[in-house]
């Protein structure tokens, strides 16, 4: 047991490291102020970029193109490098991507900053490689229909499952989306994906609770856009609330609702009158015609 234990910390450890390594060096760098003042184009650093045709090719420009602007007997290793008498050497990238191709998408026109959003603005090298995450592809690129069409992109012997999903992912993967927002789901899934466990039986209610059919109006007015993602609008609401139970709000069981009170609640909040009463509503056209 205690060796269980001690894997899964360990599980953890790792997948907890690997999110926090950042990328480190010694240079001394800003892509802003070479944007924004010597109004440099990326492939003036990144040359390779325009022909690269296998995400693992270098890309990062070495010491010898700098030196093609920057004169190399005058200019000091202090200029570039924090400790110029051990200087860090340059970590290559060669594990994006094989089969991003840069030669196609800068043919296509496709401007740098469209992937490398933020690049221009950064002021030093450290932390972040500024390489777009795969939320970034899917703003162009359609999520594939089956597993299959992931194999465009990915190799067939890559982990397509990312470190967010192991572990107790079935149960955090909820609360994740709605804190970060669905775009970054929708890079793999389709909203079919989420019927499949979130309608029907549903047998391990995990998506409503028991007492859900008490509460959830609550729900509705605080996220109202989340329900709809699977029912089908006020629709579905009108169905079980005046077809079926005639289920109506406290406020209408007022003594003074049907010659005040409705009207002061419409004025208020016209919208929240609309989730069950429609243009051609007979209860309103009784009076409102």
């Amino acid at each position: 047991m205690k060796k269980l234990i001690f894997g899964v910390f360990l599980l953890f450890g790792v997948i907890w490291a690997s999110q926090q390594i950042q990328w480190k060096s010694d240079l001394i760098f800003s892509h802003k102020f070479h944007h924004d003042e010597v109004e440099a184009d990326c492939a003036v650093c990144h040359k390779s970029a325009l022909t690269s045709e296998q995400g693992t090719d270098d890309l990062l420009p070495a010491m010898e193109t700098c030196y093609s602007c920057h004169d190399q007997d005058d200019t000091e290793c202090s200029v570039c490098h924090k400790t110029p008498d051990e200087p860090l050497v340059l970590p290559r990238i060669t594990d994006y991507s094989k089969k991003f191709n840069h030669k196609l998408h800068t043919e296509k026109g496709i401007a740098c900053l469209t992937c490398h959003v933020g690049i221009n603005g950064a002021r030093g090298v450290e932390g972040s490689l500024h390489l777009p995450k795969m939320a970034r592809c899917m703003d162009c690129h359609k999520t594939p229909q089956d597993r299959e069409g992931c194999y465009l992109c990915h190799e067939r012997n890559e982990s397509l499952l990312p470190t967010s999903h192991l572990t107790d992912w079935q149960h955090r993967h909820g609360a994740v989306s709605e804190a970060e927002g669905r775009q970054n789901c929708r890079s793999c899934h389709q909203e079919d994906d989420c019927v499949q466990c979130h309608q029907g039986e549903n047998l391990d209610n995990q998506t409503h609770p028991a007492q859900f059919i008490a509460t959830h109006s609550l729900s509705y007015l605080t996220r109202e856009s989340n329900c709809f993602a699977c029912h089908e609008g006020k629709t579905y609401c009108r169905e079980c609330h005046m077809d079926v139970e005639h289920v109506v709000p406290m406020n209408h069981t007022l003594a003074n609702w049907p010659a005040e009170g409705h009207a002061q609640a419409a004025r208020t909040d016209y919208d929240n009158c609309t989730v069950c009463h429609q243009s051609d509503d007979p209860i309103c056209s009784q009076c409102h015609n």
